[in-house]
């Protein structure tokens, strides 16, 4: 997708005039979690407002469909339909270690759903709600003016008081408008794995995630109703041979034979995109802004939790240009961004400190592995682990009798 033109006119340039075009208060171009969540919350306000897609639902989007328990409270209650499996225990392994550890929880910690399944009912919710909802319109044009948005798309013009851009990691918006590119973008693959039904009774009960099997990254198998979805990533923006990885991966969980496998790979941005996220009329949410979590590399929290606050500046902003931008810089940065910022603190223990990793993992796994099932639940912080060294530096097993009277470097 790319744009044939992108115009922006300054206080004292001609307005443009687009007769043809639909007028809305928000036009919200991108219908995943972030953009489905702006939309039916600014509709649920009554707003007028646009949803527009690039595709036809429902449509295949590359993503492990694990729902955590953070972003799950977050979304309608109608999100139970497309739940395929639930996981009230996830096991994290460090393979060839000899070291397994279990977070169970009373209520799930991961939902399994199909992100097209998910996407398609996040946008039928919108439209109830009163969001007009275009499919399979590629967005070619944003203008940009004093007091409107003027988007065009497949024949039609959308003009807007407020353009929220929820089109992914490869945002052309931003792209268009001129934010800076996403400053790291970690590779993944993700193949959706049918099995015999031997095979798939005796790997499909449990949720899990596996380390030592890539540097600096992971691989993970959510089982879903028929099928297991079974990925890899690396926080190397120049990854090794992931295919040659991922099969690998398969034979060390023990899945030999496979009777269908559909192959894809993406790109996780896992480090926010530089600068404000909001640009005069125009906002930026979920992956195209580049809110994923480091640690886990998952996106649907940070997605939802946006478009849901960016839905929140407009309205508390009252439709104003300087106090909708403001106030989604506060938002964002309080509730989105100090929180990552604290989160790669921890990932980089994580994901380069392999040997510290394996020895603190070794003294304290079971309280790390519960801390961070914690944070996906929505219970428990990073920022609030990092606010209190000394409650990190204890949950990571580096506060022994040693350090006690004399404080030491690592």
């Amino acid at each position: 997708m790319q744009f044939d033109e992108v115009w922006f006119f300054g206080r004292h340039s001609p307005k443009m005039v687009a007769p043809e075009a639909n007028c809305y208060d928000v036009a919200v171009v991108g219908a995943g979690p972030a953009g489905c969540s702006a939309a039916r919350a600014l509709a649920q306000n009554g707003l007028k407002v646009v949803l527009i897609d690039k595709a036809k639902f429902p449509r295949y989007k590359t993503c492990g469909g694990g729902v955590l328990g953070r972003a799950y409270k977050l979304l309608p209650e109608a999100t139970r339909e497309v739940v395929e499996r639930e996981f009230r225990s996830v096991v994290l392994n460090f393979m060839g270690a000899g070291m397994d550890f279990v977070a169970t929880r009373p209520t799930p910690l991961v939902y399994m759903t199909m992100r097209a399944e998910l996407d398609f009912l996040l946008a039928r919710e919108a439209r109830k709600v009163g969001a007009e909802v275009v499919e399979s319109c590629h967005v070619r044009g944003v203008l940009a003016g004093e007091e409107f948005v003027d988007v065009t798309g497949e024949g039609r013009t959308f003009r807007a008081k407020f353009l929220v851009a929820a089109d992914g990691v490869h945002s052309t918006i931003a792209k268009a408008v001129g934010w800076p590119d996403l400053p790291h973008l970690a590779p993944a693959l993700e193949w959706e794995v049918f099995l015999t039904d031997e095979d798939f009774q005796r790997l499909g009960n449990r949720a899990r995630f596996d380390f030592n099997v890539i540097e600096e990254g992971y691989a993970w198998v959510f089982p879903k109703r028929d099928h297991l979805s079974v990925g890899i990533l690396s926080m190397r923006r120049r990854s090794p041979d992931l295919h040659a990885m991922l099969e690998r991966y398969l034979k060390q969980v023990g899945i030999d034979k496979v009777q269908r496998v559909e192959r894809h790979g993406y790109l996780i941005p896992v480090h926010p995109r530089p600068g404000r996220l909001a640009r005069g009329r125009m906002l930026l949410v979920g992956d195209a802004a580049g809110l994923v979590d480091p640690i886990t590399a998952e996106g649907i929290s940070h997605a939802v939790m946006s478009g849901r606050l960016a839905a929140k500046a407009i309205i508390e902003g009252g439709l104003d240009i300087s106090k909708t931008g403001r106030r989604y810089e506060v938002l964002v940065k309080q509730d989105i961004l100090c929180e990552l910022r604290a989160a790669r603190a921890l990932a980089y223990f994580l994901y380069e400190c392999p040997a510290l990793r394996a020895w603190a993992f070794r003294r304290q796994g079971k309280k790390l592995t519960d801390f961070v099932a914690d944070v996906v639940m929505g219970e428990r912080s990073y920022s609030g682990a990092m606010a209190s060294p000394a409650s990190y530096l204890k949950m990571l097993g580096l506060l022994g009798k040693r350090f006690k009277g004399k404080r030491r470097g690592l």
